[in-house]
C-alpha cells in the first residue's frame, strides 16, 4: 500500500478496525480475514490482504507464522487521533516509498495543484510519474487520497486535496518534545518538528521559504490558539509563510511559541 501500488481498499477505517480486532488478543490469521471479510456476506471484493500489509508497513501489526497481532500499544490504536499520532511519529517507517514520494512532490507544488479537478486526473498523474521517477497511475492516486486526507496533509474538496496540513502538524505536536508556553526561534521550531514533518519540508531551500500546506496548517493552529507567531523586528532569523495578504501573519515569522 504505502511501498509500491497504493491500494483504494486498504482505506484507513478498515485498517484501524484491523487493530481493533487484535487490541487485546492475538488472533489467527484466517480467523481474523473470516472477522473482517466474512464469507457468508457473498462478496466478491476481498481486501484483507492489502488492510493486513497496509497495517504491518506502518508497523501496527505484528504478522508470524499464520498469527497477527498488534506490535503497539493499545493505546496507540485507542481513537482514529492516536493512531494517526503513532503513524506521524514513525512517519520514517513509510519514507522510502511511492506515497512519500507522491505526497512530497504534491505538497511542494503549491497552488499549481488547483489547475487540477481531481488527484487522479490523467495530467497530474502524469505529472507524478514524471518528477518522482516512479510509474504511478490513477488507482495510486485514488487510493493515496485517502490516507493524505485521513494523515492531515489537507482536505478533500470533490476530489481535490486543498493543501492544509493543519492536522498533519497538529499530530506533529502531540509526539515531539516541544515545552508550552517557551518560546523558539523558528529555525529551532523547524529544527524539533523535521523528524516528522520530512513530508512538507523537505523543498525548503536557503531562502526559508515554507510551501502552501504548511503555512496553511501553521495559519489555522495560530487561529485555534495552538501556537503563537510572531515576527520580532530585531531578529535577524526570518522565515517566510506562504503570501496571505488577510490574514495577521501574512509572511514573515521569527518566534513560535506553543499555548496548548
Amino acid at each position: 500500500m504505502f511501498e509500491d501500488r497504493m491500494k483504494t481498499s486498504a482505506i484507513p477505517e478498515r485498517v484501524y478496525a484491523l487493530c481493533q480486532a487484535i487490541k487485546s488478543r492475538t488472533m489467527l490469521e484466517s480467523d481474523l480475514r473470516e472477522l473482517l471479510e466474512p464469507s457468508d456476506l457473498g462478496g466478491s471484493t476481498k481486501y484483507f490482504g492489502t488492510v493486513r500489509d497496509g497495517a504491518k508497513q506502518l508497523g501496527l501489526i505484528s504478522v508470524k507464522e499464520g498469527d497477527i497481532s498488534l506490535a503497539v500499544e493499545s493505546k496507540c490504536v485507542s481513537s482514529y487521533d492516536s493512531m494517526r499520532e503513532y503513524i506521524v511519529g514513525n512517519i520514517d517507517k513509510i519514507s522510502e516509498g511511492l506515497f512519500f514520494d507522491v505526497s512530497k512532490e504534491y505538497i511542494s507544488m503549491n497552488e499549481q495543484v488547483f489547475k487540477f479537478k481531481g488527484v487522479s486526473e490523467a495530467a497530474l498523474v502524469e505529472h507524478m510519474s514524471k518528477v518522482i521517477g516512479k510509474a504511478v497511475y490513477e488507482d495510486d492516486m485514488r487510493a493515496w487520497r485517502f490516507w493524505a486526507t485521513y494523515l492531515g496533509l489537507g482536505n478533500l474538496h470533490d476530489m481535490l486535496l486543498l493543501p492544509n496540513m493543519y492536522t498533519y502538524l497538529k499530530a506533529v505536536l502531540a509526539v515531539c518534545n516541544l515545552k508550552k508556553d517557551e518560546e523558539y526561534t523558528f529555525t529551532d521550531f523547524v529544527a524539533a518538528i523535521k523528524p516528522y514533518t520530512e513530508i512538507g519540508l523537505y523543498d525548503i531551500d536557503g531562502n526559508k521559504k515554507i510551501n502552501l500546506a504548511m503555512s496553511s496548517g501553521l495559519r489555522a493552529l495560530y487561529d485555534e490558539g495552538i501556537i503563537q507567531l510572531s515576527h520580532k523586528l530585531d531578529s535577524g532569523d526570518m522565515w517566510f509563510l506562504y503570501e496571505a495578504e488577510l490574514h495577521p501573519i501574512k509572511s514573515t515569522v521569527t518566534h513560535v511559541t506553543i499555548r496548548r
